[in-house]
């Protein structure tokens, strides 16, 4: 039987990790490793999964690869963070979902950890931090580098030498313009034209997109 080890819990992002893990990688039965006692049962009303909830405490063997059983940048961070300081488990430990529809040009670096949706594209010479999230339809031109535990929204455009810092998110249908740099710990608002740059610990909004307020 094909098992799947998913680190943390969810409700909802849970629930797309089953569907892929199902198609790309024939998943039969997945183990679900909480971080914290305060377990999440995942929102499954159409179609029942096999899954099993571990104790609190309990870690997959040292042989088989993990995922994260969630998005969101804090969440992302507090499980790695969690089960290395706890239970020693390395970003080598972390496996790569990669749906065959996503178009990743030979040239670009995706890092452990990385789940990419259907129909996304990452054009040449684009680096993906460890973490990172790439949602439905995303468009991710050249010389991109997006930071670790970032998240990327659905139908989101970034165009041409584009930074993004570690533990951003970036809401659905944002386009970004060209050689913009978004600090760390910023959220970008759904439908946004970022046209430029977007300073760190900021939550910025809007056609132009401004900062409306420091996010803390």
């Amino acid at each position: 039987m094909n098992k799947i080890h998913l680190l943390g819990t969810s409700i909802d992002t849970i629930a797309i990790l089953f569907d892929l893990a199902i198609e790309l990688k024939g998943a039969h039965l997945f183990l679900i490793y909480p971080n914290n006692e305060n377990n999440s049962v995942p929102d499954t009303p159409i179609q029942n999964i096999n899954y099993k909830t571990m104790e609190f405490g309990d870690i997959p063997d040292n042989d088989q690869k993990v995922f994260f059983s969630t998005a969101g940048p804090k969440n992302q961070a507090n499980i790695f963070k969690s089960f290395l300081e706890n239970h020693n488990i390395t970003k080598n430990r972390y496996d790569q979902y990669i749906h065959p529809t996503a178009y990743i040009a030979s040239s670009s670096r995706i890092d452990k950890g990385v789940l990419i949706e259907p129909m996304s594209v990452i054009s040449s010479q684009t680096n993906i931090g460890f973490g990172v999230y790439i949602k439905r339809g995303s468009l991710i031109d050249h010389h991109n580098k997006i930071g670790d535990y970032t998240d990327i929204n659905p139908g989101v455009t970034i165009s041409s030498n584009v930074t993004i810092g570690e533990k951003c998110t970036i809401g659905s249908g944002t386009v970004i313009k060209d050689n913009i740099t978004i600090g760390d710990n910023t959220i970008i608002g759904i439908g946004s034209i970022v046209t430029k740059d977007i300073p760190a610990n900021s939550i910025a909004f809007g056609n132009p997109c401004k900062v409306v307020r420091e996010k803390k």
